[in-house]
C-alpha cells in the first residue's frame, strides 16, 4: 500500500507542477501587453431599425506574409446574422488598414443586394491564385425565423 500511495503522490505532485508551470508562463506572455496602442480598423455605419448598431461581432481573419484580412458581421440582428459583413485589409503587417463593406449583398448595402442579413463571415487565402476571400451565409427572413438560403464568395 505505501508504494502504491506514493506512485499517486507523485502523478499527483507531477500534475500540479505541470500546470503551475504552465500558468507562470503564459501569465508572463500575457502580462506584456499589446504591442501597440489600439488601432480601431472598422464602424458601424447601418442606421436601420431592425439591427443592433455600432456592434461588429463573430470577426475572422487570416494573415500571409505581411498581408492580414479580418471580416465581422456589422449591425447585428438579435435572431442572429447582420446588416452586413464589413472587412478590414492590412499590406503592412498592421501599422495601416484599409476597410469598406461587401457590396450588392444585403438589401441595406450599397449597391443594395437581394439577402435580407448576412452570417458567419470566414477569411481565407488563396496562394495558388494569390486571391482573399470572404465567405459568408446569405440569411433570408421569409420564414418564422431566419435560415440561411445561399454562401457567398467574395473577393477582397
Amino acid at each position: 500500500m505505501p508504494a502504491l500511495f506514493r506512485s499517486r503522490w507523485w502523478t499527483s505532485a507531477a500534475l500540479i507542477l505541470t500546470l503551475v508551470l504552465g500558468f507562470a508562463l503564459s501569465s508572463v506572455v500575457f502580462a506584456s501587453g499589446p504591442a501597440g496602442p489600439l488601432l480601431q480598423i472598422s464602424s458601424d455605419p447601418y442606421t436601420n431599425s431592425t439591427s443592433q448598431h455600432q456592434t461588429e461581432v463573430e470577426p475572422d481573419s487570416y494573415s500571409y506574409g505581411s498581408t492580414i484580412v479580418a471580416a465581422t458581421q456589422v449591425g447585428r440582428f438579435a435572431g442572429g446574422g447582420a446588416s452586413n459583413v464589413g472587412w478590414a485589409t492590412s499590406t503592412d503587417s498592421g501599422t495601416t488598414w484599409v476597410s469598406g463593406f461587401l457590396p450588392a449583398t444585403t438589401v441595406y448595402a450599397i449597391p443594395q443586394g437581394i439577402y435580407d442579413g448576412l452570417s458567419d463571415p470566414v477569411v481565407t487565402y488563396d496562394a495558388a491564385h494569390r486571391h482573399w476571400m470572404i465567405a459568408s451565409l446569405a440569411v433570408s427572413n421569409a420564414g418564422i425565423s431566419p435560415f440561411g438560403v445561399a454562401v457567398l464568395l467574395e473577393p477582397v
